[in-house]
């Protein structure tokens, strides 16, 4: 009977994964970077959720090929947490140019149950074709600025190639291809990107997708990378004091930034059950901002509290807080 027990343990344990294992737990498992220039470095994200009831540990991920380099985000995840698999894969350390290079990256899951994922990530590289710079970065843009970035892309086998169309997966990122020059068999492009103001506060990453002319450089992708930030943040941006004894009054600070000096105009708490202390009337780039709670009555507590400031981009945050209160 104890044996029966111990099997039906172990085999539970394994099966809370294998509902949903490993390698069905990442969005995709295979990343083709296609046509690239020789000498830069791809960049990709294998995401994953863990889905499982269990807390999923990883070991250091291994590769088919030096020219890639692995790395983890998080290597231990408890239930609903969110964490990927990099990999880097170093142009420059692929021999041949021409020729489809694909490494793999396998992933090892160390617990609840051992099992090993295997991505992929695939390129062709051309010495012939050159990207300046390689990425089109905007960097940190100002939340509602939006902005304009563009790089050059240069072929140099054939007078007569063309980018046919410019597209980007990005629905808030839109791209234009330009002639710049031609001359013998060297064709320049400038490829612009632009950020549209509405695009919210967060990291985010997209693509740009080149059609061309030329069969071998038929279609040519081009990462993009920005940082989108408000023009006054808080952190955290919502405030939660878990179990409050009735009676107490428990305190959180947060902090308030912005990129210029700004002052803190008026607070707005709604009742006497919250209550907020900010550190200065002055303008700083950085304010640190008290709030307590002091509630009357018990069940769920749910307030906001509405920060006001001088600056013209963003005059106002709001901050929610939640509470459970209990009795003492």
């Amino acid at each position: 009977m104890t044996r029966f027990v111990l099997g039906l343990v172990g085999l539970l344990a394994f099966n809370t994964l294998s509902l949903a294992g490993p390698a069905e737990l990442f969005a995709e498992k295979e990343k083709d970077f296609g046509v690239s220039p020789k000498g830069t470095v791809l960049v990709h994200y294998f995401r994953f959720t863990n889905t499982t009831k269990d807390t999923i540990t990883l070991g250091q991920p291994r590769v088919s090929c030096g020219c890639v380099t692995p790395a983890l985000t998080a290597n231990k995840l408890a239930p609903g947490e969110s964490a990927a698999v990099i990999a880097y894969m170093d142009t420059k350390r692929i021999p041949n140019a021409g020729i489809t290079k694909t490494v793999l990256v396998y992933v090892p899951f160390m617990s609840p149950t051992f099992e090993e994922v295997a991505l992929k990530v695939t390129t062709v590289t051309r010495d012939d074709l050159m990207m300046s710079p390689d990425t089109l970065a905007f960097g940190t843009v100002t939340k509602g600025k939006g902005a304009k970035v563009t790089t050059k892309v240069t072929f140099t086998s054939d007078a007569n190639w063309t980018v046919n169309k410019a597209t980007s997966t990005g629905g808030l990122v839109s791209v234009e291809a330009k002639l710049a020059s031609r001359s013998s068999s060297i064709v320049t492009y400038d490829i612009t990107a632009t950020l549209d103001k509405e695009c919210p506060a967060g990291n985010w990453t997209s693509d740009v997708y080149l059609e061309t002319s030329h069969t071998a450089v038929a279609k040519l992708r081009i990462p993009v990378t920005v940082n989108v930030v408000a023009a006054v943040a808080a952190t955290p941006e919502t405030v939660a004091f878990g179990n409050v004894k009735m009676g107490t009054a428990p305190e959180q600070k947060i902090t308030i930034q912005s990129a210029t000096p700004f002052k803190i105009l008026e607070v707005k708490s709604g009742d006497a059950q919250l209550t907020v202390k900010v550190d200065t009337e002055n303008a700083k780039a950085v304010h640190t901002v008290v709030i307590a709670a002091n509630p009357t009555a018990a069940g769920g507590f749910t307030r906001s509290v509405e920060i006001v400031t001088d600056n013209k981009e963003q005059p106002s945050i709001i901050v929610p807080v939640t509470a459970k209160v209990v009795v003492k």
